[in-house]
């Protein structure tokens, strides 16, 4: 039971610490779309972008949450809940064929 706490503690902790608030700068200008999967390099993080703003995003394999999110310009903010605490992250966006960057945090798209 300790373990399960300890596990769920530390995602919360590494949800919260990947993002936070931060102004950004940067044009995806290649016309690429961030619909699809995305995959961080490290295997902890997993963003699902869907048509119409959604998005689920998937931590250390401990679960899934559901959220929105809403591009502008070189902007990217994503909006979820992690149980009781609503969170709001703003990156900077930018994309290079199957590589996306969130700030200096790089996905790969999944096939």
């Amino acid at each position: 039971m300790k373990t399960k706490i300890i596990i769920v503690l530390t995602a919360l902790f590494l949800l919260l610490s990947l993002g936070g608030c931060q102004a950004v700068a940067a044009n995806t200008g290649s016309g690429d779309s961030i619909v699809g999967t995305w995959k961080d390099s490290y295997g902890l993080t997993e963003y699902r972008f869907e048509q119409g703003g959604n998005l689920k995003l998937e931590a250390l394999n401990m679960g899934a949450f559901k959220g929105t999110y809403q591009i502008d310009s070189d902007q990217i903010t994503i909006q979820y809940r992690v149980l009781v605490k609503n969170v709001t992250d703003t990156y900077q966006l930018k994309m290079d064929g199957n590589t996306l960057y969130l700030n200096d945090n790089q996905f790969t798209r999944k096939k």
